[in-house]
């Protein structure tokens, strides 16, 4: 069993199964002391929830008036309908169940979790813990290249595994405002410390940015004079 870090509430929340939980891009990462997981949002289970639905209406109006319809249509709509339920039920199940990425303490590896249909089922890539280098946070939209030496409105912070032979893994993306970089930094970086932690490896973050004691219960960043308190606290980047 492993010692996350303290997290601050406004990156996490902790859910009624004991995990916690820090939001990132149409993504979650559940976080407990022996597993992290980095899956679906809930909100994605709409989309094949909607093709399920979808279907059930279809075959219903098939079944009553579909002898009304031309042939040509009829075989459309059956291969349509073919094509909508399994896809839609493997999404759902993706959506449920699935993850993306899986480090296991037990197990002393990372899964990276096929992505096909929408389905965080099945192995893609097994990383053993040995074989971890070291995690890396980059960002892209904050150099002055795009159009006449201003940078992008938006920010986007993501987490790689780097291989000890050099191979790059992306394990969770978090794109925000430019205004909002703080916070996509501290929700990238909040994985990426629990992850570190449970590998036993380090986080490396982007030039320019630094790490500063914050309160884990607010989030403001401590005074140096204080950072010797008994409070706790985490770290978080700034740039």
């Amino acid at each position: 069993m492993v010692d996350i870090p303290a997290l601050p509430a406004h990156v996490a929340e902790r859910r009624r199964d004991g995990r916690i939980e820090v939001l990132l891009h149409r993504s979650v990462a559940l976080i407990s002391p022996e597993r992290i997981e980095v899956k679906s949002a809930r909100s994605t289970v709409w989309l094949p929830l909607l093709g399920i639905a979808a279907t059930a209406a279809a075959t219903y109006y098939l079944i009553v008036a579909g002898l009304s319809l031309p042939f040509w249509a009829l075989v459309t709509a059956l291969l349509l309908l073919l094509l909508l339920f399994p896809v839609s039920v493997m999404g759902l199940i993706g959506a449920l169940v699935g993850a993306d990425v899986v480090a296991d303490a037990r197990k002393g590896s990372v899964t990276f979790q096929q992505g096909f249909l929408g389905m965080g089922i099945g192995t893609k890539e097994l990383v053993p813990f040995a074989k971890v280098a070291h995690l890396e946070i980059v960002v892209e939209g904050d150099t002055p290249d795009r159009w006449r030496g201003h940078t992008d409105d938006l920010r986007q912070f993501t987490l790689l595994l780097v291989k000890t032979s050099g191979k790059r893994l992306s394990i969770a993306t978090v794109p925000v405002p430019a205004f909002g970089q703080l916070d996509g930094m501290d929700r990238t970086l909040a994985v990426g410390q629990a992850l570190a932690a449970l590998i036993g490896t380090e986080v490396r973050i982007p030039e320019g940015w630094e790490l500063v004691e914050v309160d884990a219960e607010t989030g403001e960043p401590l005074p140096r004079p204080q950072r010797r308190s008994r409070r706790r606290t985490r770290s978080r980047g700034r740039h």
